[in-house]
């Protein structure tokens, strides 16, 4: 297996941690290949509104434009498939040096000596009718990235169930949402316990609880963002101007299980920083997969960072990397 035929990273994952993992690398010279199945954590595709530079520019136009940097300078390969097989493997008949294999969607083998998981999460919704449809228009998961544009509000709501099924989180996002909105109701879904823990914990009149049992949650059109909140039997429905919940979310662990990657305790990538490592020499992971902070700024920085580390174990006595870059398609 010739220097050639290897590039110098594998990236799995193509948003934020990935790119910014293949923008870091190629300016030291490194090649990298992004496989991506195009399936972000942010489907809605709802504008940003936390990134510095990127005020209101939706998540997709974000990663073109970095797609469309990276190109420009040809170290970075893009490949549209899902990754389904991670092995290490050896390159010669002694054992050594070893590298990554990873067999795609299409069949296609690609062989790497380094491994970047940047894979994100996928969000678990409540079992409420109508969430999905309602979430990231009408239902809200972070009043710093939504709270702004509602505020004003007359009322609004917050549901407590799930990770937010917890008097502390309930309250806290509930003090956030009447930040925008002049009264704010807490809905338990069928919980008068918990309704109860959080009514002693409020230290605001203004935001109430309701521990009535949710039948459906659906789009209003008094405004863009308005929720209409259904209860079982035949009582009245309420129309919100906006939801606040955080949904559960987890991290596809079968390529994690494949390289025997660790897990962290709250789930996710364990890595160790700065520069992201994993529990397996070679890989290291950014971004969503291996964060509780899951914004764009961290999964930037954290893919950053993996650039980094990456780059200073793979010196050119390593890879064969011209001096002078990218010629004639070798580097």
């Amino acid at each position: 297996m010739s220097h050639s035929s290897i590039t110098d990273a594998l990236i799995i994952g193509g948003s934020h941690a990935g790119l910014s993992a293949a923008l870091t690398l190629y300016r030291a010279l490194h090649t990298s290949i992004i496989i991506d199945s195009h399936k972000p954590r942010n489907w809605v595709n709802t504008p940003t509104h936390l990134t510095t530079g990127s005020d209101f520019l939706a998540p997709e136009d974000m990663r073109e434009q970095a797609r469309a940097e990276l190109k420009r300078h040809g170290y970075t390969t893009f490949v549209d498939a899902k990754v389904e097989k991670l092995e290490k493997v050896s390159m010669g008949a002694d054992g050594s040096p070893q590298v990554f294999k990873a067999t795609d969607s299409n069949g296609k083998e690609w062989v790497a000596r380094k491994i970047v998981l940047a894979t994100g999460a996928e969000d678990e919704f409540p079992a409420i009718e109508g969430y999905r449809e309602c979430f990231g228009q009408r239902i809200f998961p972070c009043m710093f990235q939504f709270g702004y544009e509602q505020r004003g509000s007359e009322r609004a709501g917050l549901l407590a169930v799930d990770e937010l099924a917890n008097a502390y989180f309930a309250t806290a996002l509930a003090e956030d949402g009447h930040k925008f909105a002049q009264n704010m109701t807490i809905y338990t879904n069928g919980a008068p316990d918990l309704a109860n823990e959080i009514r002693q914990s409020l230290k605001t009149p203004d935001i109430v609880v309701d521990d009535r049992k949710i039948s459906r949650l659906r789009p209003g059109s008094a405004t863009l963002s308005e929720t209409i909140v259904e209860f079982e039997g035949e009582e009245e429905p309420v129309a919100e101007a906006f939801i606040v919940h955080r949904p559960r979310n987890h991290v596809d662990g079968t390529l994690l299980k494949q390289l025997g990657v660790e897990m962290a305790p709250m789930g996710g990538v364990k890595v160790t920083p700065p520069f992201n490592k994993t529990s397996v020499e070679g890989v290291y992971a950014a971004g969503d997969c291996a964060s509780m902070k899951k914004i764009i700024p961290e999964a930037m920085a954290m893919g950053a960072y993996v650039g980094c580390g990456i780059a200073r174990e793979l010196p050119r006595r390593i890879t064969g990397n011209s001096i002078q870059g990218i010629v004639n398609g070798q580097a």
